[in-house]
C-alpha cells in the first residue's frame, strides 16, 4: 500500500501566489513537492505539520536566469581585491605579496573581483607594479567582469607570451607607450590566459561550488541558469565538475540550467543534444556577440562620449549568424551576449534568418543585457517570441563606466519599461559576480535605477515592484520554459516558495535591499530556515 505523501502548512502570514496578488491568503499548504491549497486558515484542511509565519511574507521563489556559480566559487578561493577590501592600488599589491608569502615559489597567486572604478587611481594596476611588488611568482588578476586580466612578468613567462604576440580575434593585449606588454589582457587575450593558466584544486573547487549554490538559496533563489560553461576555465574542465556533481546524485537545493559556450558543431561532436528536467537541464548555446561597456569594447553605432571608438564584435559577424542558424536547426535556445547596438541588431538578424529557414515555436531565444537598444529591436524581439535578460544592479556597480561612456545618452541605455511597454518578456537577472549576487539588489535597481548610489540613470525606464519581482518569479521560470509547473504558488505548482522579512509590496525600493530571507523551500523541503520560532511547530494527525 503506498504511504500518504506528508502535508505541511504555512500558516499566519501573507501569501502571495503571485507578483500580482493584491489579496494574500493567510495560509498555504504543500504536499509531495506540490502547492495543495492555500487560503483563510480557518478553512484550511488538517496537516501534518504547521509552521506559524508570525506574519511574514512569502512569495514565489526566485529565479536568476543570469548567473555564474562557477565564478562566484572560483573567486572564493583567490585573493578578494573586491572594492569591498581595496580602495587602491597599493592595497591590491599588499595583498597579493600577502599571498605569495604563504606559497611556494613556484605557486601562482590568483586574485579576483578588481574593479578599478573603485581604486583611487581609477585605473587598473601594471605588470610594472606587480613585478615590483611580487617579483617570483606568477600573478593573475580577474577583473570583476571575467573580461579582463592583468598578469605580472614572472605569469607572461609561464603561460609563454612574449613582446611579439599578436592579438587574437576579438581581443587585445594591452601595450605600454614603449610598446612593450602592459599586463592586462581583454576579450578574447583574457579568455585564452584565464583556461591556460594552472587550474585550482579540484575537490576545493567542488566543496566551493556547493557553497555557492546554498548561499544562492539563503537569498532566495530556488533555481538559477549558470550563464556560460566554460567562460571561466574553460568548457571540457567546467563540465566535467557540474557532471561530476550530478552523477553523485547529491539533490541540490536548486533547480540548475546551463548555457554552454559552444559552437552546435563542438556540441554535437561531445555527444550533447538539448535536455530538460525538472532539476536539470541543459538546453541552450551561448555566445558572446561583443565586449562591455567598462572596456569601451561594446560594439556600438556612435562614438563612446570619452573615446573614439566604436568597440568590436567578438568573432566575424556573418560567421556569428551563421553559428546561432546551426543552433537554432539543432533545436537549442540560443543566448547571445550583447550590449551595443550594432551587437544587437546583428543577432536580431540572425534570430530572424534562423526562424525564416527553419520556423520552430517557442525558441525563447534571448539577448542577454541589451544595454544600448537600437532602434525598432523590441518590435523585432516581439514578433521572435524572444527575451530580454537584463541586470538592474549594475546601475549601481557600473555607474562611473555607464555615465563616462555615454554621458546624457546613458537616459535611454539599459531598458526596463520600455521591454515592458513592447510586449516583449523582461527578465532581470544578476549576472554575479560581475552584478550583484542578492537578487533584492537587483530588483531595487530596476526600480530605483541606481539612485541610491547617486542620480537614478534612466528614471522613465523604471519598473514597478510587482514587475520586478515578476521578472524573477514567473518571468525566471519563462526563460527555463517552466512557467507551466513553477514561478507562481497557484494550487497544483511546485512549492518552491521564500519566506521575508518584510512585506516586498509594501517596501519603497531601499528597503527591499534590504530583504531578508527567513526560509526557503525547493520541491517542497525546507533547504534554508533561519525563521524565528516564536510560536512552536505544530503537529496533527489528519483524520483518517
Amino acid at each position: 500500500m503506498a504511504q500518504r505523501a506528508r502535508t505541511l502548512q504555512l500558516t499566519n502570514g501573507r501569501i502571495y501566489r503571485s507578483a500580482w496578488d493584491e489579496t494574500p491568503a493567510d495560509s498555504i499548504v504543500v504536499s509531495d513537492g506540490k502547492v495543495v491549497w492555500s487560503g483563510a486558515e480557518q478553512e484550511a484542511p488538517v496537516s501534518d505539520e504547521t509552521i506559524d509565519l508570525d506574519g511574514a511574507a512569502v512569495i514565489p521563489g526566485l529565479t536568476d536566469a543570469h548567473i555564474h556559480l562557477f565564478a562566484i566559487a572560483y573567486a572564493r578561493l583567490q585573493v578578494p581585491v573586491t572594492p569591498r577590501e581595496v580602495t587602491s592600488i597599493p592595497d591590491v599589491l599588499e595583498l597579493l605579496v600577502a599571498r605569495s608569502e604563504k606559497i611556494a615559489a613556484d605557486k601562482w597567486v590568483y586574485a579576483a573581483g578588481l574593479d578599478e572604478n573603485g581604486l583611487a587611481e581609477l585605473r587598473l594596476p601594471t605588470r610594472a607594479e606587480i613585478d615590483a611588488a611580487v617579483p617570483q611568482h606568477p600573478v593573475m588578476i580577474r577583473r570583476f567582469c571575467g573580461h579582463v586580466a592583468v598578469v605580472n612578468s614572472a605569469a607572461l613567462r609561464a603561460l609563454g607570451i612574449t613582446e611579439t604576440i599578436a592579438d587574437p580575434e576579438g581581443g587585445t593585449f594591452g601595450r605600454a607607450a614603449d610598446g612593450r606588454l602592459d599586463g592586462s589582457a581583454v576579450e578574447s587575450a583574457a579568455e585564452w590566459v584565464f583556461r591556460a593558466a594552472p587550474p585550482l584544486d579540484r575537490s576545493e573547487l567542488i566543496a566551493a561550488l556547493r557553497a555557492t549554490i546554498a548561499d544562492s538559496a539563503r537569498l532566495g533563489l530556488v533555481a538559477a541558469v549558470e550563464a556560460a560553461v566554460g567562460f571561466t576555465i574553460g568548457f571540457d574542465a567546467e563540465f566535467s565538475i557540474w557532471n561530476y556533481m550530478r552523477a553523485r546524485g547529491d539533490v541540490l537545493p536548486m533547480r540548475l540550467g546551463f548555457m554552454n559556450q559552444l559552437d552546435p558543431s563542438e556540441a554535437a561532436a561531445k555527444g550533447l543534444k538539448p535536455y530538460r528536467d525538472a532539476n536539470w537541464q541543459s538546453m541552450t548555446l551561448k555566445y558572446f556577440a561583443d565586449g562591455i561597456v567598462g572596456a569601451r569594447t561594446s560594439a556600438v553605432s556612435e562614438d563612446f562620449a570619452d573615446m573614439p571608438s566604436r568597440g568590436m564584435f567578438m568573432r566575424d559577424e556573418a560567421e556569428l549568424q551563421r553559428v546561432i542558424c546551426d543552433a537554432h536547426a539543432d533545436g537549442w535556445q540560443v543566448a547571445v551576449h550583447c550590449t551595443g547596438d550594432r551587437a544587437i541588431n546583428c543577432i536580431i538578424e540572425a534570430y530572424e534568418k534562423a526562424q525564416a529557414a527553419q520556423p520552430r515555436s517557442e525558441t525563447r531565444h534571448r539577448i542577454e543585457h541589451y544595454f544600448v537598444p537600437p532602434k525598432g529591436g523590441l518590435e523585432r524581439m516581439k514578433a521572435l517570441g524572444a527575451l530580454v535578460v537584463t541586470q538592474p544592479s549594475f546601475l549601481t556597480r557600473m555607474r562611473r563606466s555607464i555615465v563616462s561612456a555615454f554621458g546624457p545618452r546613458a537616459d535611454i541605455f539599459y531598458p526596463g519599461r520600455s521591454v515592458i511597454d513592447a510586449g516583449v518578456a523582461y527578465i532581470a537577472s544578476s549576472d554575479a559576480p560581475t552584478g550583484s549576487w542578492s537578487p533584492w539588489d537587483g530588483i531595487g535597481d530596476a526600480v530605483n535605477r541606481g539612485s541610491d548610489s547617486g542620480a537614478p540613470i534612466g528614471q522613465g525606464e523604471a519598473v514597478s515592484v510587482r514587475e520586478a519581482i515578476h521578472s524573477y518569479t514567473a518571468g525566471g521560470a519563462v526563460a527555463m520554459k517552466q512557467e507551466g509547473w513553477r514561478g507562481t504558488l497557484a494550487t497544483g505548482m511546485a512549492a518552491d516558495l521564500i519566506v521575508l522579512d518584510r512585506d516586498p509590496f509594501a517596501a519603497d525600493a531601499r528597503a527591499v535591499k534590504q530583504t531578508q530571507v527567513l526560509l526557503t523551500m525547493v520541491r517542497g523541503e525546507v533547504v534554508h530556515d533561519v525563521l524565528p520560532r516564536r510560536k512552536p511547530w505544530r503537529s496533527a494527525m489528519r483524520s483518517q
